[in-house]
C-alpha cells in the first residue's frame, strides 16, 4: 500500500495523486471505524468503503484514464462483500475480513498500472519535445 501510494505521488499525475490520497485516507480509516471487529457489517467500514467507492466513481467519471474505472469496479465488489455479510449472518468473521481485504489488491493494482502508464506517457511526451 504505502510503496504503491508513494509511486503514485512521486510519478503519476493529478489523478494518480487523488487516487493515492484517497487510498491511504481509506486505509487509515478503515481500522478506526472498526467498533465491534469482524463479528458482524459494521456501519463504519461499510461507509468507509461506499465513500471510497463514491470517490473513485467520481474520478472515474471525469479522468481521462482507464484506472479510475477498474478501481471504482473492484472497490464496488468490496461493497457487495458488506451487501453479503449483512445478508449472511452465520458468515464467518475471518471469511468477512479477508474477503474484504482482498479486493484492496486490485484496487491498489489498478492505481500501479495506472501510474505506470501515466509515467509512461510523461516519459514519451518529454522525449518528443527534444
Amino acid at each position: 500500500m504505502l510503496v504503491v501510494c508513494t509511486y503514485a505521488v512521486l510519478y503519476g499525475g493529478k489523478d494518480e495523486r487523488l487516487g493515492a490520497i484517497l487510498l491511504a485516507a481509506a486505509a487509515v480509516l478503515s481500522p478506526l471505524s472498526l467498533v465491534r471487529g469482524w463479528a458482524a457489517p459494521g456501519l463504519g467500514i461499510t461507509l468507509v468503503d461506499v465513500g471510497l467507492f463514491a470517490a473513485l466513481l467520481a474520478l472515474a467519471m471525469r479522468s481521462r484514464a482507464f484506472w479510475p474505472i477498474w478501481a471504482a469496479g473492484f472497490q464496488l465488489c468490496a461493497v457487495a462483500v458488506h451487501l453479503v455479510a449483512g445478508l449472511s449472518p452465520s458468515m464467518l468473521p475471518a471469511a468477512y475480513a479477508e474477503t474484504l481485504a482482498l479486493w484492496a489488491y486490485p484496487v491498489l493494482a489498478a492505481l500501479a498500472v495506472g501510474t505506470w502508464v501515466e509515467a509512461g506517457e510523461d516519459s514519451e511526451e518529454r522525449h518528443e519535445r527534444r
